[in-house]
Parts: structure tokens; C-alpha cells; sequence
């Protein structure tokens, strides 16, 4: 399964922690502060999912600390460098998902075949 920024979100089970499950399924918009307010504060999406109810203004600050405990622990931090890079990124992935969906149709409709074949196979044909 992917997230809205194209990351996993497979379950690793309990033995992964919440704080790391956050930083490997989402990722941030590296942003100016200056166009900051065009997000919403929704370019940094690791620390909203970390803490959800932090306050949009409070993001920007505490996606610092979160960098650093992220690099303490030897985590990946995601960040795209612009809101572009962000949506190829995206793109691409859902491009593999596509594939892997037309490569699923097609199996199903082999299944599909085979079994109707059978079935004609076995009954007689019916002429109107």
C-alpha cells in the first residue's frame, strides 16, 4: 500500500516503533518559509503525522527537533527538495502501481478464460 507521498506503508509488525513507522511511510516539502502559508503547513507532513494536533504554526520548529532525533536514531528523514520533485516522485510510483495492476487484469483474465473454457468444455452447446 502507499501513503499520499508515494512511501510503504506495509506493516512491519510490533517490533516497529510508531515514530519510525511515521518517518519511513511520509515524507516533507522542503519550503521557504516565505511561501510557507501557500501549504498550510502541509509540506511537513512528518511532524503533522507525528504529532497531529500540534498547531500549524508550531510545525516548522519542531520538524527541526524531529530531524535531529531522526538522525540520532539513524532514521530516514524523507524531503523532497520542491513541491515538483515531490509529484514526479509520486507519479513514478504510481506508474509501477499501474503496472502491477494491468500485470493483475491480465492473470485475472486468463483465470477468467480457462474457466469458461472448461465450462464449455462440459456442456453442450446451447443453439437457438
Amino acid at each position: 500500500m502507499l501513503s499520499h507521498f508515494g512511501c510503504s506503508t506495509e506493516d512491519l509488525g510490533p517490533a516497529e516503533s510508531f515514530a519510525h513507522r511515521q518517518l519511513r511511510t511520509t515524507a516533507d516539502v522542503a519550503c521557504p518559509s516565505y511561501l510557507a502559508f501557500v501549504h498550510g503547513g502541509l509540506h511537513l507532513q512528518v511532524t503533522h503525522h507525528l504529532f497531529p494536533r500540534l498547531p500549524r504554526h508550531n510545525l516548522s520548529a519542531a520538524s527541526k527537533l524531529v530531524k535531529e532525533f531522526a538522525k540520532e536514531q539513524g532514521l530516514v528523514y524523507q524531503e523532497f527538495g520542491t513541491f515538483a520533485q515531490g509529484n514526479l516522485h509520486v507519479l513514478g510510483v504510481l506508474r509501477e502501481v499501474a503496472k502491477q495492476a494491468s500485470i493483475i487484469g491480465k492473470v485475472a483474465q486468463g483465470e477468467v478464460d480457462e474457466a469458461l473454457s472448461k465450462v464449455r468444455a462440459v456442456q453442450p452447446a446451447v443453439v437457438l
